[in-house]
């Protein structure tokens, strides 16, 4: 088998330069002159028989389309030869290093706080770091290495991504303190079809959202669009509309202290477990293994 001549200094140089932009700040990052990291830069492409980056004196340096992919290779070579010492030798039970995880904004106010302060109190030579965005985004995080591991929706998950279901549970309504149904114990979304309904919008909740009027038999009808999950808790909690949510604060007020019912739905509905996805094809850091294992016992006896 012919490996390419590659070696970490160039892997690290090329991490540099994608995520400084230029080959003056890499060369600044990583402490060596600009013709050091532009001669390791000309040495990995020809190793590789690839165009990785190009550079422009006025906007500086930027990846090809096969620098992109290369760059994900990178960072996980990068990272498995910061674990190589530990897991070669046995030397160390000890979970070290810089763990970044990714999330769905709308979930993560849910999840990474009780995830990060529990994980660095069990391992404290760990430091978390996290990116939120939307699904797509932090998909896309993960497939080109930015981040380890990300806490997810089961839903549109992209080809080489692999996923491990935290838990699992039903959408419920939001109304407001003064609404006709507030004595209900459940309610059925036929008897909301004619309230104002306020999206949370952030992809691809839409689809899912669509898919749970569906099964209902009721066509949904968007009054208003939110980006936020406060922000559709405080429209509900005004009497702006009703709304829907998998997830539920145990504060049961919006940011101006006003009361915000959650009920049950009485239709049979879909759901979409909560997940934590990586991506396939290689080995996971002990760091991304321990944090998995964690959060898996984590979530299990969270209130929800």
């Amino acid at each position: 088998m012919n490996l390419p001549n590659v070696t970490v200094r160039q892997l690290e140089y090329l991490i540099a330069v994608a995520e400084t932009g230029s080959l003056t700040s890499a060369a600044a990052r990583c402490h060596v002159s600009q013709s050091a990291i532009s001669l390791a830069l000309s040495e990995l492409e020809g190793a590789l028989d690839l165009r990785l980056v190009v550079r422009s004196p006025r906007r500086g340096a930027s990846l090809t389309a096969a620098g992109t992919q290369v760059l994900a290779d990178a960072r996980r070579v990068i990272a498995a030869m910061g674990d190589l010492g530990v897991e070669a030798r046995g030397l160390s039970l000890q979970v070290s290093g810089v763990l970044m995880v990714g999330c769905y904004a709308p979930i993560a106010p849910f999840h990474l706080p009780a995830a990060i302060a529990t994980f660095e109190r069990e391992h404290p030579s760990v430091s978390v770091r996290f990116v939120e965005g939307s699904l797509p985004e932090i998909q896309e995080d993960l497939l080109a290495g930015r981040c380890e591991i990300a806490f997810l929706y089961d839903q549109d998950v992209q080809p080489g991504i692999a996923v491990h279901t935290l838990y699992d549970q039903e959408p419920k309504v939001l109304l407001p303190a003064s609404h006709r149904l507030r004595r209900r114990r459940a309610v059925s979304l036929r008897e909301l079809a004619a309230d104002p309904f306020v999206l949370l919008d952030v992809p691809p909740s839409e689809r899912y959202f669509r898919s749970v009027f569906e099964a209902a038999g009721v066509d949904m009808v968007v009054t208003h669009r939110a980006r936020s999950f406060e922000l559709a808790r405080s429209l509900v909690a005004r009497g702006i509309g009703y709304s829907m949510t998998v997830q539920q604060p145990v504060l049961s007020q919006s940011y101006e202290g006003l009361e915000v019912l959650t009920l049950p739905l009485r239709d049979s509905v879909p759901t979409t477990p909560v997940v934590l996805g990586w991506a396939a094809g290689g080995p996971l850091t002990r760091r991304a293994e321990a944090f998995i294992s964690h959060c898996t016992e984590l979530f299990r006896v969270l209130p929800r």
